[in-house]
């Protein structure tokens, strides 16, 4: 008797907790989703900012924009990168002019867009108005990118950094993964110990 009221709490508990988790693990999903979004977005315009100051320095210093361009084309290919996250120079006239994969130069970008949580732009036009901008990018096959441009002084250029948007689905489930890994077991013995005084609870009502 005793086991089968156990028994019985522990299913009703079970079952509680897993229609709260089920509601709640999309949630958790989406504010893990939206804080992985930001730190790649961030990451993304530090890169940016970083290789824009590189380039107007030199820039500034009178070199010439070849040759400027040039030492960006070395050091983009001489850095490790993927098609999952790289770095890139747009020029206004919606073209590549530096890129990782020297296959992708004077690729057109026109028709691709920016948008951030307030604003959409096409890309180019983020590009060529002089005012950092970031958000996701789509391009016109549908695929996305979370990308952040900053302009390079003094010439139309606009440092491009991107990060696949399935890269940051990818971290964002992994990490609710390893959250469930620890949080799986601790309710499971959390439903046992409450059963366990539940039930004792009930055989001193029924005594």
């Amino acid at each position: 008797m005793k086991y089968n009221s156990f028994a019985k709490i522990f299913s009703i508990l079970f079952i509680l907790t897993t229609v709260i988790c089920a509601i709640g693990a999309p949630i958790l999903y989406n504010q893990v989703r939206d804080v992985v979004f930001k730190l790649n977005l961030e990451k993304n315009q530090e890169q940016a900012e970083r290789l824009a100051t590189l380039a107007s320095i030199d820039l500034e210093k009178g070199e010439f924009p070849d040759t400027v361009l040039s030492k960006i084309q070395n050091m983009l290919e001489s850095t490790p990168q993927s098609a999952e996250h790289f770095a890139c120079i747009i020029k206004d006239k919606n073209k590549v002019i530096a890129h990782p994969k020297p296959s992708d130069i004077n690729k057109d970008v026109t028709g691709w867009t920016i948008a951030n949580e307030i604003e959409v732009k096409t890309f180019t036009q983020s590009a060529g108005e002089g005012v950092p901008f970031g958000g996701i990018q789509t391009r016109l096959d549908g695929s996305q990118d979370v990308n952040y441009q900053v302009p390079i002084s003094t010439q139309p250029w606009s440092v491009s950094v991107h990060t696949k948007l399935d890269l940051v689905d990818q971290q964002a489930s992994f990490i609710l993964g390893r959250i469930a890994w620890v949080v799986f077991p601790g309710l499971i013995l959390m439903i046992i110990i409450s059963s366990f005084f539940l039930t004792r609870k009930e055989e001193r009502v029924d005594g």
